[in-house]
């Protein structure tokens, strides 16, 4: 019995031998780029068009499959952290361990002649920012024109979920990001980097551009996939850009960007008239003064709003002996476009919402690895908020700027070990008697990355 065993396990262990034969021989010893979203070396990142991940390949005939991956796990520190439930059970503590991000993309593509190909992505995420959760982050299909010794297509039309075309940061991968998150400003008009619509893109020389039609209601992957367009008009948005060498070693990219779109003050229901009782002196008793009437409130409907955004973007990166340096500066002006913090609603409010971002960033990174950077962006979610005291309505400088430093390791161009602290400057909070003050917010985070 014990022989009739020991020659069954042997044929397990040579079956399973030749299964790994089986994929090594698939798999290409080295990793293959994918085709018009390449991917970054260094931690001091590339051209600002690349969001894609490295991606590994495997040829069947005219389809070729590509796949790729990373996972980000962290540990973070806030000022904000409190061991306390918020009203409806959310738990307010924020130092804890975090998988901010663990995605896997597949890619295939379809050689359709010597120059054009057709191609399908599908990206997975699952993270732990709000709980677990988990979902789909890009789905797109589309077709590219380009030669086989161009880096970019000189045309690419893509349809589904996919990137949002605007400015510098919003286009960059997560995972080739310097810096851990995307500044404040963009994190409000675009609380995610993805879209669904149409979009056409590609590089002609040193021009190039970026343009598309999106229902204008960003993926936010921090929240539960709820995100319904709700008005009929798209939005128009795009980038219209340059990348060029004027030097050996330095790179220069830049572009202006706009959008127009159409956004929508949801209304509100009919109501009847009551009575209220507002415990002025927090008695416990009702005392004279403290019932107050409330009339009938007939029907608003809901009313469409225009937005719009314009802004500009600037990259450089020197490669020299000392490292690679990468200085980066992008700003926008914005009108009714914050939908995910300051949620922009003309109509509510009576006026448009004005506001102003940007931010100037320095990365270096040494031949052994190690790179440092600090990042300065701003945010004036509100140029012409208004705040009542003592009766009156007074100008507010409402702002939202942040001052952040990072120090970290790299390891063969897929392992990152990397710390940040961010100095958050936010006059948008209230102090005990109401005037508004700074809001205890710092935060430190220590995040690995890991990219296959």
């Amino acid at each position: 019995m014990r022989m009739v065993k020991g020659v069954q396990g042997a044929r397990c262990c040579l079956l399973l031998a030749g299964l790994v034969t089986q994929l090594v021989g698939v798999l290409p010893a080295h990793a293959d780029h994918a085709a018009d979203l390449p991917a970054a070396a260094t931690a001091v990142q590339g051209p600002a068009w690349s969001d894609g991940l490295d991606e590994r390949s495997a040829r069947n005939g005219p389809l070729r499959l590509r796949w790729s991956g990373y996972l980000q796990a962290q540990y973070q520190r806030d000022q904000q952290s409190h061991d306390e439930l918020a009203p409806g059970g959310t738990p307010l503590n924020q130092d804890r361990f975090v998988v901010r991000r663990a995605r896997l993309r597949a890619t295939a593509s379809w050689e359709l002649a010597s120059e054009h190909a057709a191609e399908a992505v599908v990206e997975y995420d699952g993270n732990t920012v709000r709980g677990i959760s988990a979902g789909v982050r890009r789905a797109q299909i589309g077709w590219r024109w380009r030669s086989a010794a161009e880096a970019e297509p000189w045309l690419a039309v893509t349809g589904g979920l996919t990137s949002i075309p605007f400015g510098d940061e919003l286009r960059v991968g997560p995972d080739q990001l310097p810096f851990f998150e995307r500044s404040a400003a963009s994190l409000a008009w675009f609380p995610g980097s993805t879209d669904t619509g149409l979009r056409v893109h590609g590089a002609l020389g040193w021009f190039r551009y970026d343009v598309a039609a999106t229902s204008g209601v960003p993926f936010d992957e921090r929240l539960a996939p709820t995100a319904i367009d709700p008005t009929a008009a798209p939005d128009l948005l795009g980038r219209l850009g340059f990348a060029a060498e004027p030097a050996r070693g330095l790179h220069v990219s830049g572009g202006a960007s706009y959008l127009a779109g159409t956004g929508l003050s949801p209304g509100s229901d009919a109501s009847k008239a009551r009575v209220i009782w507002k415990d002025y002196n927090d008695n416990g008793q009702l005392d004279s003064g403290e019932s107050v009437a409330l009339p009938a409130q007939i029907a608003r409907a809901s009313t469409t709003y225009k937005r719009w955004a314009v802004g500009l973007d600037l990259r450089a990166t020197l490669q020299s002996g000392l490292g690679t340096t990468q200085l980066w500066l992008e700003g926008a002006l914005a009108n009714n476009l914050d939908r995910g913090q300051f949620v922009a609603d003309p109509v509510l409010t009576g006026r448009d919402q004005r506001g102003v971002g940007g931010l100037v960033g320095l990365v270096h990174e040494l031949p052994l690895g190690l790179f440092v950077g600090l990042r300065a962006s701003v945010y004036r979610p509100d140029l012409d908020q208004l705040d009542s005291r003592r009766g009156l309505l007074q100008p507010v400088a409402a702002r939202y700027d942040a001052i952040s430093p990072l120090l970290g390791l790299r390891w063969h161009d897929d392992l990152r070990l990397a710390l940040q602290y961010d100095h958050i400057a936010d006059r948008l909070g209230r102090d005990a008697a109401g005037e508004p003050t700074d809001l205890r917010n710092d935060r430190w985070t220590l995040r690995a990355q890991a990219r296959f």
